[in-house]
């Protein structure tokens, strides 16, 4: 199935590809290139360019049309950018955890069609769930990157504002804008050729029940997709370690348990609920994970939903609806969470 959006869409063949890419190394000073090649993930508006001196990535802006939920809003994919930049380098500088840095950004749309970005690539591997490896290990590496995004605290809970390159405070407590999440979700969903049917919104009401009784009391760097495919890792021995933290258009200032539930399911979506037990366990004996996480799985799990759908992405299985698909993974995440101390 055809990725949307993808790079030889916005510039074209192989060559054209390659020539853009010589065009924007001259243009940075990057040297001169010795490969390129096209990057899966992030819509495939990524490419590789290797020079004689180092690697780096091209990112095309995306369409606006297509951000994840808490990036909507933004009025260009040059905003996107922009809002990547302020967030890779709060990562580097607050968090101290590497980041995609210097993140130099062109929006003249003299070499390419969209305005992007040019990064140095991030050094380690990128995992998937369908390798052979101590999924366990993996798992407690990315709690330590959660943990030290979630450190430093920031004065309030805000999203980016693209008119201040600045935090803007949210005027709803975290309880209220995850619910409201969930009401924009199934409205979204609910104008397409495939709402929820009555039996998923049931469900999803059942579970989606936030107290104010234990409300968030830390805002935190969030990362809004800290998951095996946007970081880096190496290995050393049997201990893994992050190398880099990238993919920034959904990063927010937020409850830091919004930060979690990705992982989460999407280790026992790959089949890895080692990965999601030993990573919800590290966590916690720093930060104590508290019930409104289970709120925050339903919402992930929904916006994925309601943007696999409209993508026609793959990922469902022979699943017909959110809650034939969506249970199963919620029970295995909500498993892992019980060995918690």
């Amino acid at each position: 199935m055809r990725a949307h959006y993808p790079l030889q869409s916005l510039i074209g063949s192989g060559e054209e590809i390659t020539s853009a890419a010589k065009a924007v190394a001259a243009r940075f000073d990057l040297g001169r290139v010795r490969h390129v090649a096209p990057l899966s993930g992030a819509g495939r508006r990524n490419a590789l360019i290797e020079t004689e001196s180092d690697a780096w990535v091209l990112r095309v802006g995306t369409d606006p049309a297509n951000l994840g939920n808490s990036s909507r809003g933004l009025a260009t994919g040059l905003d996107v950018l922009r809002r990547e930049r302020y967030f890779a380098a709060a990562i580097r500088d607050r968090a101290q955890l590497p980041s995609p840095w210097p993140y130099e950004i062109d929006a003249a749309c003299d070499l390419l069609p969209r305005p992007y970005a040019v990064m140095p690539r991030l050094p380690g591997t990128t995992l998937w769930w369908s390798e052979d490896q101590d999924w366990e290990a993996v798992g407690v590496a990315l709690a330590e990157t959660a943990l030290a995004l979630h450190r430093p605290a920031w004065p309030a809970a805000g999203n980016w504002d693209p008119a201040t390159n600045d935090i803007t405070p949210f005027d709803q407590n975290a309880g209220s804008r995850c619910r409201a999440r969930i009401a924009d979700l199934i409205e979204r969903i609910a104008i397409t050729s495939e709402p929820l049917d009555d039996e998923s919104r049931t469900w999803v009401a059942d579970q989606a029940t936030i107290t104010d009784s234990a409300p968030a009391d830390h805002a935190s760097l969030i990362h809004g997709d800290l998951v095996i495919g946007n970081v880096c890792m190496v290995r050393s021995d049997r201990t893994w370690s992050v190398t880099g933290v990238f993919d920034l258009e959904n990063a927010r200032i937020g409850d830091p348990e919004e930060d979690l539930v990705g992982h989460l399911w999407w280790a026992c979506y790959g089949g890895r609920p080692e990965a999601a037990a030993s990573f919800v366990r590290r966590y916690n004996q720093e930060r104590p994970i508290s019930p409104r996480i289970l709120v925050y799985l339903i919402a992930s799990m929904l916006d994925n939903w309601e943007f696999g759908r409209r993508n026609q992405e793959p990922w469902y299985g022979g699943a017909r609806t959110f809650g034939e698909w969506a249970r199963p993974l919620y029970a295995a995440a909500a498993q892992a969470l019980t060995h918690l101390s």
